[in-house]
């Protein structure tokens, strides 16, 4: 079994897509169609900071693909396909096998160890499509599917499990705001809190207040998006005395009508108020508003957060296990 890298051969992607698309249309992964082009320029190339790699065999029966990380010194896997009919061969394992041994050639990583990693925080970004709901998608898989072959594939190749994933669902069609949620909100504004758009030239302290909270992708993201009045998208805070307290958003509507969700924070001098409750209400309503038809999100197993999701009428449609491997 002979395994290369793929280069600009156009007749090597289209075997590998083939794979890609046999596994999906068979209900083996959850993964969206994609075009060969889609395909191809997702596992491929290099840019911002990322450096993917992606192998085959020369008979394109087993493709795996994985990237480094250069921004956080990370290495993935994103993924590992072998044919149907070529399974049971040792063929995943060796493909596998190869990916590991190239990812771990670069030397710009900051681990100390060399550690591969399945989880949300990899840079390629795959779209996934809801078990049962037509056309309802989300734009990441947070991990391994447990539901899947490939987590225990991972399982025997020595990856170990870190952290469990919950996806949650919500059609915003049966979304109601609790009269309970509305008359805390009262309660609030009577303590001088209340619910703005961020807006820059008024209001304090949101960069030190997503600095403590130790999230870079919500600092890149938040302290990017510009302000309303510069065309940039709704950032909701509560605020007190024109200091932020939190956040969530930014609110906007993707394509396809799912309401988009970066996350929701609550500063830690603010927290024992029922911020983050309010915050996530006041976020689903004003997607509603917007004309988003539903959510999507994902939170960890042991997240409280999960709480405020649950009683808002979210419920988990699919468990994901984050997975590591160390040498």
């Amino acid at each position: 079994m002979e395994i290369v890298r793929l280069g600009d051969t156009d007749r090597e992607w289209r075997r590998v897509w083939e794979l890609y698309s046999e596994a999906a249309a068979a209900g083996e992964m959850l993964y969206a169609a994609m075009t060969p082009e889609k395909f191809r320029t997702k596992l491929s190339g290099s840019e911002d900071g990322t450096e993917t790699v992606s192998l085959a065999d020369t008979e394109g029966t087993a493709f795996a693909s994985g990237c480094v990380d250069h921004k956080s010194g990370k290495r993935f896997v994103t993924m590992v396909l072998v044919q149907a009919q070529a399974r049971r061969q040792g063929k995943g394992r060796r493909v596998l096998a190869a990916l590991e041994k190239m990812l771990e050639t670069e030397r710009t990583c900051k681990e100390e160890k060399t550690v591969f990693e399945l989880s949300f925080f990899n840079p390629v970004t795959l779209t996934w499509e809801l078990p049962g709901k037509k056309g309802v998608t989300h734009p990441n898989a947070p991990g391994v599917d447990v539901g899947s072959g490939a987590y225990l594939f991972f399982k025997n190749c020595g990856y170990r499990e870190f952290a469990l994933q919950n996806s949650y669902y919500l059609d915003l069609g049966s979304f109601g705001y609790p009269e309970a949620v509305g008359k805390k909100r009262k309660d609030l504004e009577q303590e001088g809190i209340t619910f703005q758009v961020y807006d820059r030239r008024r209001h304090q302290g949101m960069a030190a207040m997503l600095q403590s909270l130790g999230n870079p992708l919500w600092e890149e993201e938040i302290l990017g998006e510009p302000d309303v009045t510069a065309g940039g998208r709704p950032i909701l805070c509560p605020v007190q005395d024109g200091q932020i307290l939190g956040f969530t958003g930014p609110l906007s509507v993707e394509t396809g009508g799912r309401g988009y969700f970066a996350g929701i924070a609550v500063s830690p001098d603010a927290r024992g108020k029922g911020l983050g409750k309010l915050l996530f209400y006041e976020l689903c309503k004003g997607l509603q508003d917007r004309g988003a038809a539903y959510m999507t999100l994902f939170t960890g197993e042991n997240n409280s957060a999960r709480n405020i999701y649950e009683e808002a009428g979210f419920r988990i449609v699919r468990s994901w296990s984050d997975m590591r491997k160390t040498l």
